[in-house]
């Protein structure tokens, strides 16, 4: 994002564009400028036909209007495309952050896992961003109501003749809307989860992951205790790997702490216990827990990482915050505890924490009119 001396690189571009409604037609964009040729003024037009250029489209108002108006005509891949490039034109402070939601809040009624997927991995990232600020509360309410919908319509129990990906949807559905507190999904976690200690079979395999990470998300010492249990437990390697995956969603710093400590054990083969802490730090809301942790026990945790590793691993930790102070304190730990070897990487992880912290400014102010009268 911050690319010092980036070189002056220019591409040739194969464009592919559509007034909707009217078969899609190409051009070859060889200058930095070009026209296209016959576009009635009133009527959309949508570049990037598909979503299939590897390109970002900035389009201007009028344009934009006009494509918001016929949304009900575009298809999924183009309607992909569009969230894309709106979140991206966001991200790059081309645009503000009401572009982006504002065609998240006219799309039509769908349970289209790209479209909903994409929506999904937004929410989650300004939600994780977001932790410790006064907005949090209010964006989640927000997030709330645009994903409920969805997931109402598509219940917590699978339909006979449903599309394969509806079991996916559903998970990832489940799992970002108990992050964003949302009560009912909550308790149908819990109730769920009791029945499965009572009875496995009671609980479908793939409802498992989330139900488990939302339970392990608000664990309280018994639950984490029984979750660790039957983690030891059990033989089977995607079982063992759901349950560590919930501990280490658990937000009660005390619990964090406890997770943190099972990286130094030998319950996880090397390569899951040392990503544990980073899991941790992604998945708790404490990174800051997980970094002490991990510079503390550094030099056991470094020995079960391979050569390649090694040198990613401490600054990858710290990929999880956005304070422009814990840029300064990576590049202060680097100097005396990182080879020479490790400055690539460290320079790139010093770039994404100047970057969240920026763009973490940037949303506080904007989402605070976004989500004044936000949903649930």
């Amino acid at each position: 994002m911050n690319f010092k001396n980036a070189p002056p690189l220019e591409w040739q571009i194969p464009l592919t564009y559509t007034v909707i409604g009217q078969s899609p037609a190409t051009l070859l964009m060889t200058n930095k400028t070009d026209i296209l040729e016959n576009i009635p003024a009133d009527r959309a037009l949508k570049l990037n036909a598909n979503g299939a250029g590897n390109y970002r489209v900035e389009y201007d108002a009028p344009s934009w209007s006009l494509l918001i108006q016929a949304l009900l005509k575009i298809g999924v891949e183009d309607r992909v495309n569009l969230l894309s490039d709106s979140w991206a034109l966001v991200q790059d402070d081309r645009a503000p952050v009401s572009l982006y939601f504002g065609l998240v809040e006219k799309l039509p009624a769908s349970t289209e896992l790209a479209e909903r997927g994409q929506i999904i991995n937004v929410l989650d990232f300004v939600n994780g961003l977001l932790v410790g600020s006064l907005e949090r509360e209010k964006f989640q309410r927000y997030a709330r109501s645009l994903l409920r919908p969805t997931f109402d319509s598509l219940g917590w129990e699978s339909k006979e003749g449903e599309p394969p990906t509806a079991g996916s949807l559903r998970a990832s559905l489940i799992n970002v809307l108990g992050d964003l507190d949302d009560r009912e999904i909550i308790a149908g976690c819990r109730e769920r989860f009791a029945k499965y200690l009572a009875n496995p079979a009671s609980l479908a395999p793939d409802l498992r992951l989330p139900v488990f990470a939302v339970v392990g998300h608000y664990a309280d010492e018994k639950t984490w205790t029984k979750l660790h249990e039957l983690g030891l437990k059990t033989t089977s390697i995607e079982e063992k790997q759901n349950y560590y995956n919930a501990l280490a969603c658990a937000t009660d710093p005390g619990l964090v702490k406890k997770t943190l400590a099972i990286a130094l054990t030998d319950e996880l083969p090397t390569s899951r216990a040392i990503f544990l802490v980073s899991r941790v730090a992604r998945e708790s809301g404490h990174p800051d827990i997980a970094w002490e942790f991990a510079r503390a026990n550094m030099k056991a945790l470094r020995a079960k990482t391979d050569a390649a590793g090694a040198n990613r691993y401490a600054p990858s930790l710290f990929t999880f915050f956005s304070d422009d102070s814990r840029a300064t304190q990576l590049k202060t730990y680097a100097k005396t505890n990182l080879p020479l070897a490790s400055s690539p990487e460290v320079a790139k992880v010093v770039d994404e924490i100047q970057f969240r912290a920026e763009f973490k400014k940037r949303l506080v102010r904007q989402l605070a009119a976004l989500v004044a009268n936000g949903g649930r």
